[in-house]
Order: structure tokens, then C-alpha cells, then sequence
């Protein structure tokens, strides 16, 4: 199990004004390394971060990944801090890979 750091988007609703805010916050999230399906770049994230809506406590040169996991029909995503590429390193340090030749 590999601990990656998850950007969670939280819908508040106000119900008296009938309005939906919308923010993000950063929590854990362990995940299967064997259970991961795809990574890849999350551009819409990195906008979100541009635009002000992520914490404040995020460098500007942050890059964002979504996660695919699962198997079968049990497949979720979700967005962590990091690029795919040190993702990747981080996720695949200790597995051995096969030499093709």
C-alpha cells in the first residue's frame, strides 16, 4: 500500500439561499499499487489551482494526477498531488521490471 495525498472536492449546499459552494481540501488516501489501472495528467485540477479554489497552502507549480483503480466493474478515480511521472516512481520503486530482449 502506497500513501498519495487526495484533493477532495466538497459541495455545500445552503439550503435557505438555494446555492451550492463548491471547495476543495487535501486528505490521505492509501492505495493498492497492484490495483491501479491508469495514470494520468489532470489539467482541469492545475486550473482549478490557477484560478484560486484549491488551499492556499499549494505551490503554483503543483501538477495533479487522476488515478484510476479497481477491478472488474469496481473502478473509481481520483485526483492526488504529484505529476505521473513521480508518481510512477514513487508507486513502482520496489517492483522489479521485466527485461525485454
Amino acid at each position: 500500500m502506497i500513501k498519495l495525498v487526495e484533493v477532495k472536492k466538497i459541495n455545500d449546499f445552503n439550503v435557505s439561499e438555494r446555492k451550492r459552494k463548491t471547495h476543495y481540501e487535501l486528505g490521505e488516501i492509501w492505495i493498492n499499487p497492484d490495483s491501479i489501472l491508469q495514470i494520468k495528467a489532470d489539467g482541469a485540477m492545475k486550473k482549478n489551482l490557477s484560478s484560486g479554489y484549491l488551499p492556499s497552502d499549494l505551490d503554483s507549480r503543483q501538477e495533479f494526477s487522476k488515478i484510476q483503480f479497481g477491478s472488474g466493474n469496481n473502478v473509481a478515480a481520483v485526483t492526488v498531488v504529484g505529476s505521473p511521472s513521480v508518481l510512477v516512481e514513487k508507486i513502482y520503486v520496489n517492483h522489479k521490471q521485466l527485461l525485454k530482449g
